[in-house]
């Protein structure tokens, strides 16, 4: 009767395990390795001297592997393709081949080895070593760096999951091609790698091996040789796949952490930039404000000095009674009030307003022709204004009092600097059920076609002679899109430039 044999060599989990906690624990548990391996050693029947030489020569091995890491840079959490196999390198041609020829040599002074079983028993030491560090040492550095991450439940339910699919497909499904099993099983790890993390990946590949060791499926000979080749070249490649795998998901999320992170930082680089130049549009408009406020408090800043001179005149001449007086307290309370009246419209003009609300967008009109009403009279400019019904928007009203400004004294600087003998400003309110439109229009001969799409850009400027800042309109298109789900458009008519709002309409 011939007999089934599992062809593979024997995997020793231990220099694996000895490993591990070598690179990822360093010097403190050095002592430890030593104890453990003596004991391994004196309990596989070795006398004292020997079990403490072949300890002390796998304590040294743990030493070489900790200083190499150190000086070839790498990294014990396996981080890169180079410190896999790094790895891998260092435990094929440094660390085995040292512990495995000195140990051999231990085991063939005292006599436990004869000469012609020397190479055979080398070779066996080796390649054990090599697969019990190939399939343990990488599994625990992932186990140790991703253990605070790892789902308890669910990482042991993954790996008897897996184990229960290997199961099926060697029992249930007899499936004894070792390619076809390996593309059976790699899918599901390369997966889990992706949705996990390595650890869960390795700690299935550890589950894996041991299904396999149950002589059964693709990796059993019915010569009853022992051959190795197959059953740990599966386990290496699905290892090193495992990795490669890892290696590029967790690079591929980096690179997604680290676009994320650019994201981030241009969207609050701009935002900060914006902030700038809206605090630089505000300066500006105060300074224009500032003269406005000149433009509207001279002539009754006049008015009250024609009062005072009058009535020291009257009152030289005796002709202050009563009557003259009520006359002069009534004309000086009225001019007053205006001064006063535009002193509120200055401050209500700038002040943040906390939350949007609807708005009247017939109100916020009045308010700013009130404000501009002194500049555009000492200008000779006629400015009309004409709504067919009440409208309200939503958003914030100083904002959008800022963008009629704006716009008002964009084409008064306009209607100036082309010297038009009769200068007017038009302004349109008109809507339905959804939007309003508010249509400003000039006489000023419109905007030049070369530069009509540059017109919103910022720092873009038509004014460069009157130091003009070029954020007017970009900040007017900003406001208008960001804050108020609006938009604003140019156009040039047969006289001039009209720019239009569309505003979203709300119930009052």
């Amino acid at each position: 009767m011939v007999e089934n044999r599992i062809i593979s060599a024997v995997i020793f989990p231990s220099e694996g395990i000895a490993l591990a906690f070598a690179l990822f624990f360093g010097k403190k548990v050095w002592p430890g390795i030593f104890i453990a391996q003596f004991m391994l050693s004196y309990g596989g029947n070795i006398d004292v001297v020997p079990s403490l030489l072949i300890a002390l020569i796998n304590s040294l091995e743990a030493i070489m592997a900790v200083t190499i890491f150190h000086w070839f840079h790498l990294n014990k959490n396996l981080k890169s393709l180079r410190d896999i196999y790094g790895l891998f390198l260092l435990i094929v041609l440094v660390l085995q081949p040292f512990s495995t020829i000195l140990a051999n040599g231990v085991l063939r002074y005292y006599g436990y080895v004869s000469h012609a079983e020397l190479f055979s028993s080398t070779f066996s030491w080796w390649f054990g070593n090599v697969m019990g560090q190939f399939l343990y040492t990488p599994f625990l550095l992932m186990l140790f760096y991703y253990y605070k991450s790892l789902n308890l439940k669910e990482y042991l339910l993954k790996g008897i999951l897996f184990a229960l699919y290997n199961y099926l497909l060697l029992f249930a499904f007899k499936i004894s091609s070792p390619l076809l099993f390996l593309l059976l099983t790699l899918p599901f790890l390369v997966y889990t790698v992706y949705k996990e993390n390595i650890a869960y990946a390795l700690f299935m590949n550890i589950v894996t091996s041991e299904v396999l060791l149950l002589n059964v499926g693709p990796f059993v000979s019915s010569s009853g040789e022992v051959n190795s080749i197959d059953y740990n070249l599966y386990i290496l490649t699905i290892t090193l796949v495992i990795f490669t795998a890892g290696i590029i998901f967790e690079n591929q999320k980096k690179q997604e952490i680290r676009l994320h992170q650019t994201i981030d930082d241009e969207i609050e680089k701009n935002k900060q930039q914006q902030i700038f130049l809206v605090q630089q549009s505000r300066l500006a408009q105060m300074g224009e404000m500032i003269a406005m406020i000149a433009h509207q408090w001279r002539q009754p800043l006049n008015s009250l000095s024609l009062i005072n001179q009058t009535i020291v005149l009257r009152y030289k001449r005796g002709e202050l009674d009563d009557e003259v007086m009520g006359s002069f307290e009534q004309k000086s309370k009225s001019l007053i009030a205006h001064m006063s009246t535009t002193i509120d419209d200055f401050r209500n003009f700038f002040r943040a307003n906390k939350e949007k609300k609807c708005f009247s967008v017939n109100e916020s009109i009045q308010n700013v022709l009130r404000l501009v009403d002194g500049v555009i009279s000492s200008e000779n400019i006629s400015i009309g204004y004409k709504s067919e019904h009440s409208y309200f928007t939503y958003g914030y009203a100083n904002e959008f009092e800022q963008i009629l400004l704006n716009l008002i004294n964009n084409a008064k600087d306009a209607l100036v600097e082309h010297e038009i003998e009769e200068k007017s400003i038009g302004i349109l309110v008109t809507g339905d059920e959804t939007a309003i439109v508010v249509c400003i229009e000039d006489n000023a001969g419109g905007v030049p076609e070369e530069i009509m799409d540059k017109i919103f850009d910022p720092y873009f400027s038509t004014k460069n002679e009157k130091n003009g800042t070029g954020l007017g309109l970009y900040m007017v298109k900003m406001i208008l899109v960001d804050h108020m789900d609006a938009d604003i458009s140019v156009s040039n008519t047969k006289d001039g430039a009209l720019f239009q709002i569309t505003l979203p309409r709300c119930e009052s």
